[in-house]
């Protein structure tokens, strides 16, 4: 007895079922959602695979096709979109996995569902041309501080934004949030995660408070990774401003009342938004698209000044949430004077060493 649903593959060509938009739309949720349960089933974290998920559709809405239309120019052209964000080669290469491991997923458990459905096979979009392969300087994940002109411009127009602008509170929530993520070095995912009961100002000895950072990033699908992190360089002076006199304008209506950072409707800020309004206020600024800064550029300009006035590498590594020491070390490509102020803050600390040991000795004798 045969099955009636099967269709006979013959001479390698493309048989094209007539469907609808919203059958190709309900199938390839079908097929998300496999794939979900799939990760599930052996084993991966929530976080892993809500991340998969988030990079597939993400590929997928910036070529505006369905999975299985797919081909290399797409892929091309997604790598395109990445590299002008900016984002280190293990990122995108982790993009490609992702997208990579759902078409695998797809050729092993759907194809004939899809061939069945649609009358086309998987498509076979990666080879030696435009495949991200490990590189050694994975964890180097080195990139440029922004420019010391952009970065006062830059928060200059958006402090002149808050004088001018009618929307004022959303200007200010831009100006404290890209603040926030220079001075204490936080990745754009974790502060929009941080909820207003993170913010501590009771903890820690030098009087300035702490930010729990509960979405902390983990390492090879362990999950999340939570961290305590100092609010320094006056970011408690900012972060007392913005609770005092910009958070409350987005509390009318119905809100979240747990997110610090709410968008115009009252829910919580995503990162997508976040990094759209970067560049769009930059746009507005009439920064340079080439000399744009991103919000990972930030964090580097955070762990930039820290090593140049002397912190440890062991120490940035704990504020900037590193597994690894040699993903810190990355981050210290700094001005060509490091290496010297560095040295003249050693000669300072074994100058003042000695003047101790000398009045220690002429008190003695």
């Amino acid at each position: 007895m045969t099955n009636s649903n099967l269709i006979l593959i013959d001479g390698g060509e493309k048989k094209q079922n007539f469907v609808t938009l919203s059958q190709k739309k309900e199938l390839q949720t079908k097929l998300l959602s496999s794939w979900e349960l799939q990760r599930k089933a052996v084993g991966y974290t929530d976080h892993t695979i809500t991340l998969g998920l988030r990079n597939v559709n993400e590929f997928l809405t910036l070529i505006n096709k369905f999975i299985w239309e797919i081909d290399s120019e797409d892929i091309e052209l997604f790598y395109e979109d990445l590299v002008g964000r900016n984002l280190a080669h293990s990122t995108r290469r982790a993009y490609q996995s992702n997208i990579s491991t759902f078409l695998e997923y797809l050729r092993s458990r759907k194809s004939i569902e899809i061939y069945n459905t649609i009358g086309v096979r998987v498509p076979d979009v990666f080879d030696q041309f435009n495949k991200f392969f490990h590189r050694k300087d994975d964890n180097d994940v080195r990139v440029a501080p922004p420019k010391k002109d952009v970065l006062h411009l830059f928060f200059d127009s958006l402090k002149e934004g808050m004088r001018k602008n009618r929307k004022y509170s959303t200007v200010a929530r831009d100006y404290v949030f890209f603040k926030l993520l220079g001075m204490v070095g936080l990745r754009i995912f974790e502060l929009t995660m941080i909820n207003v009961n993170d913010v501590r100002f009771d903890l820690g000895t030098s009087g300035i408070g702490k930010l729990h950072v509960r979405y902390g990033k983990g390492s090879r699908g362990t999950g999340y990774k939570p961290r305590w992190v100092p609010l320094l360089n006056d970011a408690d002076v900012l972060m007392k401003w913005y609770l005092e006199n910009v958070y409350p304008l987005f509390l009318e209506g119905e809100h979240d009342s747990r997110a610090l950072f709410l968008s115009e409707s009252g829910r919580r800020i995503t990162r997508d938004a976040m990094r759209g309004n970067l560049r769009r206020r930059q746009e507005e600024i009439g920064i340079p698209t080439e000399s744009m800064l991103s919000a990972h550029q930030l964090r580097h300009a955070f762990a930039t000044d820290l090593a140049e006035s002397g912190v440890d590498i062991l120490t940035l590594s704990k504020l900037l949430g590193h597994s690894s020491i040699a993903t810190t070390a990355g981050y210290l490509d700094a001005s060509s004077d490091f290496v010297e102020k560095r040295i003249r803050i050693a000669q300072k600390k074994w100058k003042a060493s000695l003047e101790d040991l000398e009045g220690d000795l002429e008190d003695e004798y």
